[in-house]
């Protein structure tokens, strides 16, 4: 069905300017949520939203304000929230769906207008098909993955209409100390090149020739899920897959990944995919574009000379 308005929330600047960007392919009437003072709001005037509406968290969390953002959803006769796909984000967004008495759809691959609905598209069976759904309701709930969008090629007009959401948020928790958690920044989503690390890494220490190819192409590094699930070599951020990030680059290093559909459906999108592994058999040759079957351990190190 046809939505009026569309209310995008993210916890993180950079997934709210996508999810704007990618709203606006959508509709016109864009509402960015976030959580944080006026000030806050302000430095993201430029999101592409008609409206920033900012939810002080001094004394709660974002959760607490599920009830509040539900009201102001249903002041539209009939409209779509989207979120970024982090593990907040998907808490919220189950609230959401149930204030707003309706399905949410999570790890969204792909958002269409496809005759007047809005059509969203999931790996399903573990990267196996494809699942087409829309909502037949008047609301709807998605969480997606970073890149779905694409790259941000549209600037938009300052808006000037920021306002303080005007419900108060049911705290259900105390909060009585902040310890931010340090980020690395990486931005996989929009990188061009990256460097992609698997299981056949032996061990952490072996990162530093990975990070030292990356610096020498220019790329990002990433990783499939065990590396920073498993072994905590890598923030989870780092993470590409079915559950993590889509990544579009112009050109992949796959680094004994063994090539699992959960991770492929990360890195499918890539223009380019070359994959060393010394499994003939690895899954991740019938998805690559260039292969090399051989030990990473002699291969990366006479990349690293040759490109030195």
């Amino acid at each position: 069905m046809p939505f009026q308005s569309i209310f995008v929330i993210s916890e993180k600047k950079e997934s709210l300017y996508e999810l704007c960007f990618g709203a606006r392919k959508l509709s016109d009437q864009v509402t960015a949520v976030i959580f944080g003072d006026r000030t806050a709001a302000e430095n993201v005037a430029d999101c592409g939203a008609k409206c920033v509406l900012y939810c002080p968290t001094e004394s709660c969390i974002p959760e607490d304000y599920c009830k509040a953002i539900a009201s102001e959803v249903k002041k539209s006769p009939c409209a779509l929230v989207l979120l970024n796909n982090s593990v907040r984000s998907r808490c919220i967004a189950g609230k959401l769906g149930a204030y707003l008495d309706t399905a949410v759809i999570t790890c969204a691959s792909e958002i269409v207008a496809d005759n007047g609905d809005i059509v969203c598209k999931r790996t399903v069976y573990g990267g196996a098909a494809i699942s087409s759904q829309a909502f037949t309701g008047s609301y709807g709930v998605i969480t997606v993955g970073n890149g779905i969008f694409g790259d941000i090629d549209a600037k938009y007009p300052v808006t000037e209409k920021i306002e303080q959401i005007s419900e108060k948020p049911e705290c259900t928790v105390k909060i009585i100390a902040r310890n931010e958690k340090k980020s690395g920044g990486t931005n996989l989503a929009a990188a061009k090149r990256i460097v992609d690390v698997g299981r056949g890494l032996a061990s952490e220490e072996d990162l530093d020739m990975c990070n030292q190819l990356a610096s020498l192409l220019d790329a990002e590094v990433g990783c499939s899920r065990p590396v920073a699930e498993n072994n905590k070599w890598m923030p989870i951020s780092n993470y590409i897959g079915l559950t993590g990030t889509t990544v579009k680059p112009d050109l992949l290093f796959a680094l004994g990944v063994s090539g699992q559909v959960q991770h492929i459906a990360g890195i499918n999108k890539s223009k380019v995919i070359v994959a060393i592994n010394k499994d003939k058999n690895a899954p991740i040759f019938k998805n690559a574009d260039f292969g090399i079957v051989g030990d990473i351990y002699k291969i990366v190190p006479a990349l690293i000379k040759k490109l030195s």
